[in-house]
């Protein structure tokens, strides 16, 4: 495939919510609500793409780490690991996840009480780059690591895995048994990515040893070199793969900042990237120009860009300036026509680049969320929590959001699912609509004035009784039941219970 073709079309998700901004190469029923908007993709077969070929993916930044579950691991950790690393369950195509028969055989709860116990059976053909079997072994290691008990460990997220009271083989070695002390509902998000017992068998190796390599993987693409120089990653088809290879030979993530893709999509310098509102406006103008329906013409300086909203009255001052009588001012005028006339030149090639990308949407599981502390300080007060949530108007701030970028606005109205899975149903009715006068009487109740003085209500308590104190042991953040209010919401039907996703079952979406 031509690296034209190859860039015939742009692909683009937007970031907030039910869907991210995304540019790159390309040619039912919902259960529990309707879903955000339907996929926006030109869909085909797999027989029908082209094997082989080099894929330029933009990403924000190269990781600090390819540890998963570390406190700096980014977007692009976790884009590493899902391509070289097992990943237990995937999302179906409502969003749902499934057990992905690469690693999986099965994976199911066979005993509920008295604990709830799940039993993995694994793909015999699952093996690690090194050639051991994957299995129970790693489970364990990684189960110690992310426990939390061993603080040697530098977890940044232990969800799920402080609940697992043992791991043992099961009947033969493919079986994994997980027995929990304590039931959970998300055990499907656990143990994805799966780390090689070489990476979380000891606190050293945990920290530090996965931080710029993966010497042991088993996916799809082994990591190739990371080159800080030029600011990329490579991975490579794996030959060892079991499953069905894949059809690229390399998959190169390069570090673009956002506001400079639309430039280097225009350059060849990357194939596919994920582009925010502005960038995906610069295609949209770019075509509109090449159909000759922009104040351009199709022809000559796009009606837009550097230097679009100068009037006749500058351009005449800045033309007598560079020609005026005063030497060192008409140098200092000429130099800066000189680089707006580079510039224009610039971002018109760009245009003209651009004009061959098409803009597509691609739903992704997401929500926009804003979460407030009631552990300590004036929120500590559910009174107060209240009247914040009933004074925000969630419609407002889901059209400011999303009706620019041409999405549907409608906030989530469920704390455990997402719209369009099963189990969505839409409680907000619960807390109520936005209202200013409940906000304030609430306030009022609380011993809140205008002006930011604070009274004592009726029937406070004095002393050190009457506002909670945080005593550094209550949790807070999403999750933990002291996140408070989460506002915005419209998603795309995505599952929220995946594997490596921090939007599962037990995760709020308020």
């Amino acid at each position: 495939m031509s690296q034209r073709r190859r860039r015939s079309l742009a692909l683009l998700t937007s970031g907030v919510l039910a869907l991210p901004l995304l540019t790159g190469c390309g040619a039912g029923d919902d259960e529990g609500g309707p879903a955000a908007a339907g996929q926006d993709i030109a869909t085909t077969t797999r027989d029908k793409v082209a094997d082989g070929g080099v894929l330029r993916w933009a990403v924000d930044t190269l990781p600090e780490t390819l540890n998963a579950f570390q406190a700096d691991a980014d977007a692009t950790t976790s884009r590493i690991a899902g391509a070289v690393l097992p990943q237990l369950f995937v999302l179906d195509a409502k969003g749902r996840p499934v057990a992905n028969p690469d690693y999986l055989e099965k994976a199911e709860v066979i005993e509920r009480e008295p604990k709830q116990v799940v039993l993995y059976k694994l793909n015999q053909q699952a093996v690690w780059s090194d050639g051991r079997e994957i299995g129970a072994p790693d489970f364990v290691a990684q189960w110690r690591a992310l426990s939390g008990k061993d603080t040697a460990y530098w977890t940044a997220r232990n969800a799920g895995y402080e609940r697992i009271e043992k791991i043992e083989k099961g009947k033969t070695d493919l079986e994994v048994r997980v027995t929990f002390a304590k039931p959970y509902t998300d055990w499907r998000s656990l143990f994805s990515p799966l780390y090689p017992k070489q990476v979380t068998g000891t606190p050293d190796a945990f920290n530090e040893g996965a931080r710029g390599t993966l010497k042991v993987t088993a996916g799809p693409f082994a990591l190739g070199a990371i080159d800080k120089k030029t600011a990329t990653a490579a991975l490579t088809r794996n030959p060892r793969w079991w499953g069905k290879q894949a059809k690229l030979d390399t998959l190169v993530l390069t570090a673009v900042p956002r506001a400079e893709r639309p430039a280097a999509l225009a350059a060849g310098k990357v194939d596919l990237a994920e582009i925010d509102r502005s960038g995906a406006e610069r295609i949209a103008l770019a075509r509109r120009d090449a159909a000759g329906k922009g104040a351009a013409g199709g022809g000559g300086a796009p009606a837009h860009g550097p230097g679009a909203a100068t009037t006749p009255a500058q351009a005449t001052l800045s033309w007598a300036n560079a020609f005026g009588t005063d030497e060192e001012k008409a140098a200092q005028e000429r130099e800066a026509r000189t680089k707006h006339t580079e510039a224009v030149k610039r971002y018109a090639d760009e245009q003209a680049a651009l004009r061959g990308f098409t803009v597509r949407k691609s739903l992704e599981p997401a929500y926009t969320q804003l979460a407030m502390n009631g552990a300590s300080g004036p929120l500590a007060d559910e009174r107060v929590r209240r009247a914040v949530a009933r004074a925000l108007d969630r419609q407002a701030l889901a059209d400011l959001v999303l009706k620019p970028l041409g999405l549907p606005a409608k906030p989530v109205g469920s704390h455990v699912a997402l719209a369009g899975q099963q189990a969505y149903a839409d409680n907000s009715d619960a807390l109520g609509g936005q209202d200013a006068k409940a906000a304030q009487a609430l306030l009022a109740d609380a011993g809140w004035r205008r002006g930011g003085k604070i009274t004592e209500p009726a029937g406070a308590k004095a002393g050190p009784e009457s506002a909670p104190q945080d005593d550094g042991k209550t949790p807070a953040g999403p999750g933990t039941g002291n996140d408070g209010l989460y506002i915005v919401g419209e998603d795309d039907g995505a599952n929220g219970e995946a594997a490596g996703t921090d939007t599962g079952a037990g995760a709020d979406t308020r």
